[in-house]
């Protein structure tokens, strides 16, 4: 009789502990999922960049696609385009420039610094007559801006802008391209970045033509992993 009491009772202790257990993997666990998923899910701004390299003929001779980097500099100054009363400049590296035109300008380089994001300008750029490219590979504004609304339900959907330009090797020396950044203005002392990239070398001829193409995303949620 003792034993079978002990037995009871031993067996209504450990019933007790596993359904503790059980009720705190149910709701403890389960608060802290939604916590952490509620926590994960945000909006990005993201995108890439092609690049598009054509002979003299119009062919296609080389073809590159990568994700942007868009770096401190370009989101520091989309808070304050969003936010600020007086669209000014910050200076430095919070944000440069009068940020009244916009980031529509695309500068092409031959730097093969990795991207990373406390950068404000191109490695080495194509900026300067001097360095014999001739002003065809200086610094512009992007010739076709297209814009796409989100119009969606879906959390993953977002909104879009492409920004290209082509730029054409006036020299009759070959230029070699590596790096392409997204600029709010032509003026390389004054100007922001909003983001650069870094891609495999493309060695212009005469006359060959090299079409730069941002494709920047608004909104959309992911859930990040850690």
């Amino acid at each position: 009789m003792k034993l079978n009491t002990t037995t009871l009772v031993l067996g209504l202790s450990l019933a007790v502990v596993a359904g503790l257990f059980a009720s705190s993997t149910i709701f403890g666990s389960g608060f802290v999922n939604k916590e952490q998923t509620a926590a994960r899910a945000s909006a990005f701004i993201t995108g890439h960049v092609t690049t598009i390299q054509k002979d003299s003929q119009g062919d296609i001779i080389a073809y590159r696609q990568t994700d942007n980097q868009i770096v401190n500099q370009g989101e520091n100054c989309a808070s304050k385009l969003l936010f600020s009363k007086n669209i000014t400049s910050a200076g430095g590296s919070v944000c440069a420039g009068a940020n009244t035109q916009g980031f529509r300008f695309i500068q092409i380089g031959n730097g093969t610094t990795p991207s990373f994001a406390v950068q404000v300008g191109l490695a080495s750029p194509h900026n300067k007559t001097s360095f014999g490219n001739g002003a065809t590979l200086n610094i512009g504004e992007a010739t076709t801006v297209t814009w796409t609304n989100n119009t969606s339900s879906t959390a993953s959907s977002a909104a879009s802008v492409v920004l290209s330009k082509t730029f054409t090797n006036g020299s009759p020396n070959s230029q070699t391209v590596t790096e392409s950044g997204l600029f709010n203005s032509t003026d390389n002392n004054i100007n922001a970045m909003f983001a650069r990239q870094t891609f495999s070398s493309i060695s212009l001829a005469a006359n060959d033509q090299l079409t730069v193409q941002w494709t920047i995303n608004v909104g959309g949620t992911s859930t990040i992993n850690g």
